[in-house]
């Protein structure tokens, strides 16, 4: 039987996959593809197209950066919106299909809405002998690149004729106001100065007083029960503990011992821990061990103890601890600057047996009569605690700035509060000592950072490093590290992030007037203001604030400036009606309310903390931070006697005596309740304006 044998040698079953360039696919190492070729559609798909076009109402959107893609497009116009989407490859743009005309004039209005986000070209219904694809997209060219859209940036002359709302007659210069410092070099220099032998190293030469807010009722901390019959008081920085037994009678030294406070046979500290045998009074049991034998051989025969030189009052060294040590806080200066003291167990009984000491001791002290002097120690009483005190500024009797050397915190007072300090009491050691929190600036005391001052009271224990080649010899201060030891968090983060202020997004919510608190003005007879701004006299309005809130509103100045200038990103912004943001005025940003949309890119802005209404360029305008929950300061009065319209040369009298910055006597302000309004009535009003 004849076989034939086949030719197998030109069998290669991979050789067509591997000839066949349309399989090749070249990856990277995550899978994604290198090279996009479309292959050419088919007959039937160009038919599907052309009849898809026909039917439903279209946006050719060209694919100008990566970032545009279909899941994109779906998010940016909405996944009910949309009927059907294509991609052609070689032109590079997106056939984005609407199901009727509505939905196709709601997707363009967004497109309007965020020109920098899609351009696009609006498709419509084809009839039976008109193109179904536009001629640009016809050949296999790349579609050219439209033209520049208008620049948000771009200025345009401003239109003041379409306003509802009457702006600024002038563009005044906003008024700056600083506080004097409290000590001066001079103070130092002077001849005897107490100052300079009370505090070598000049540590109060820097010392700022923060807290002047408090003063007005802004962030009035409701008082907190802390343990029975104490209440826990917010003042300045630190928490005071106040008795309400008694609280407002004095403790006469020959009452303490029917209260069974007496004094330890060894240091003298005032004591309620008695031996049950008999009666002697001990502080601790570092104090028994003192004179256990010697108490042994007395204990209940009535005998008074022999004390030797090597027995009595001992205090640890004050200072500040080594780095690394364990330390409380006292009291806050400012964000950046915290008293603290040693956590040590010696160091605790000492300071508060000096805390003891004081506050039976200045019972009986007697008031002063006399003003005192920068630089002298004196006894300082708040409600019924009694604390050491030095005198840092009396210009005015009225308001004498006084920093309590036993916490730290700088307070102000009057000639009334203050008593006379004995030698031995002005003697006695003293702890806490001031550092400065190491990349902590410091910034405007708002209610978030206080209300995290005020809940590190003294039960909490910080470990403190820090080199001594950080130290500011200018302030005299150490700059630190400090971190809670339970928790093992740094205070210098939680501070600097805090402090620091974030940008909103754009499609955030923006903040209403209503959400920052407003501080009321004094009402009655004879109250003198500061002229804010005067720009809107011509219709009746003038904007004031007390004198001590116009340095605090120039405080805030800098917070202000820090985020317009290096962490607000946004190239413009146009918040809605009613929402406040921060503009730039004269170079400066402010932080302004939105009260008006113009078409011209000017929208009215009401700078709230001066009063003025000036058109501001969008590109000037920034979103509000969440993090500035700063008060409002001023306030807009109405002024009583309002004539009307007025002359040039009435309003330029009235601008003289109404001077932005300057500090004028008002004869009456008033309240209206209803209205929530403030007046205010100056006499001269008329006598300025010759009026009968």
């Amino acid at each position: 039987m004849e076989t034939s044998e086949e030719d197998w040698s030109g069998f290669n079953p991979m050789a067509k996959d591997f000839y066949d360039e349309a399989q090749n696919t070249y990856t990277n190492e995550s899978g994604q593809n290198l090279i996009e070729e479309a292959p050419a559609p088919l007959k039937d798909e160009k038919e599907k197209r052309a009849a898809r076009q026909a039917k439903y109402p279209y946006l050719v959107v060209p694919k100008s950066s990566p970032f545009l893609t279909e899941m994109m497009l779906i998010n940016f116009f909405g996944r009910d919106l949309i009927h059907d989407m294509e991609y052609r490859r070689v032109s590079r743009v997106y056939f984005v299909y609407f199901p009727n005309i509505g939905s196709l004039e709601t997707a363009r209005l967004r497109v309007e809405r965020f020109p920098n986000l899609i351009r696009c070209i609006t498709g419509r219904h084809q009839t039976e002998h008109e193109s179904t694809v536009p001629e640009s997209l016809k050949s296999n060219e790349p579609m050219p690149k439209p033209s520049p859209a208008f620049s948000l940036t771009e200025r345009t002359p401003v239109d003041l004729h379409a306003r509802n709302i009457a702006v600024s007659s002038a563009r005044n210069k906003h008024p700056e106001f600083r506080r004097p410092p409290l000590v001066t070099k001079e103070d130092y220099t002077a001849k005897g100065s107490l100052l300079a032998r009370n505090d070598p190293n000049q540590r109060y030469l820097n010392v700022k007083y923060e807290f002047a807010l408090e003063r007005h009722g802004v962030y009035r901390v409701k008082d907190e029960t802390k343990i029975p019959q104490v209440i826990m008081h917010f003042r300045s920085g630190r928490t005071v503990p106040v008795s309400t037994i008694n609280a407002g009678e004095k403790i006469k030294p020959e009452n303490l011992l029917e209260q069974g406070v007496s004094k330890c046979v060894v240091c003298q500290n005032w004591t309620d821990t008695f031996c049950k045998l008999c009666k002697m009074p001990f502080c601790n049991a570092s104090c028994f061990a003192d004179v256990a034998d010697k108490h042994k051989e007395a204990c209940g025969k009535g005998e008074l103890l022999e004390l030797d030189a090597k027995v009595g009052r001992k205090f640890p060294k004050p200072g500040l601890p080594p780095s690394g040590s364990k330390v409380r806080i006292t009291a806050f200066e400012q964000t950046n600057v915290v008293y603290v003291r040693s956590a040590d167990i010696q160091v605790d009984i000492a300071y508060y047996s000096v805390l003891k000491e004081v506050m039976m001791k200045g019972k009986t002290a007697s008031k002063l009569l006399n003003k005192p002097v920068c630089g002298q120690i004196v006894l300082y009483e708040f409600e019924t605690k009694i604390s050491r005190a030095m005198v840092l500024n009396v210009d005015d009797p009225k308001e004498i700035y006084v920093v309590c050397i036993d916490f730290g915190s700088v307070e102000i007072t009057q000639l009334e509060n203050l008593y006379d300090c004995s030698p031995y009491l002005a003697a006695l050691p003293c702890y806490p000592v001031a550092v400065q929190l190491r990349g902590v600036r410091r910034r405007f005391l708002g209610p978030n950072i206080r209300e995290i001052m005020y809940k590190l009271d003294q039960e909490l224990i910080f470990d403190i490093k820090y080199s001594k080649r950080e130290y500011d010899f200018s302030k005299g201060l150490q700059i630190v590290v400090m971190t809670q030891i339970d928790l093992n968090i740094s205070l210098n983060r939680i501070f600097k992030t805090i402090l620091t202020p974030v940008e909103p997004g754009l499609s955030e919510l923006g903040y209403q007037e209503e959400w920052l608190s407003h501080i009321r003005l004094p009402t009655g007879k004879n109250i003198d203001l500061v002229v804010m701004d005067n720009t809107l006299m011509k219709c009746g309005l003038i904007y004031c604030t007390p004198r001590d809130l116009a340095y605090e509103i120039t405080k805030m100045q800098r917070d202000l400036q820090d985020y317009g200038e290096k962490i607000a990103k946004c190239q413009s912004y146009a918040p809605q009606k009613n929402t406040i943001c921060i503009a730039k005025y004269e170079g400066k940003w402010c932080r302004g309310l939105f009260l008006e949309t113009v078409g011209d890119g000017y929208p009215s802005i009401l700078f709230i903390d001066y009063g003025n209404i000036v058109p501001t360029h969008v590109s000037d305008i920034r979103p509000y931070p969440p993090q500035f929950t700063f008060p409002i300061m001023t306030t807009e009065l109405d002024l009583i006697g309002w004539p009307g319209e007025l002359t040039d040369e009435q309003i330029k009298r009235l601008e003289q005596f109404l001077a932005v910055g300057s500090t004028v006597s008002c004869s009456e302000i008033i309240y209206s309740k209803e209205d929530n309004n403030y007046s205010v009535r100056f006499d001269k009003l008329q006598e300025i304006l010759n009026l009968p």
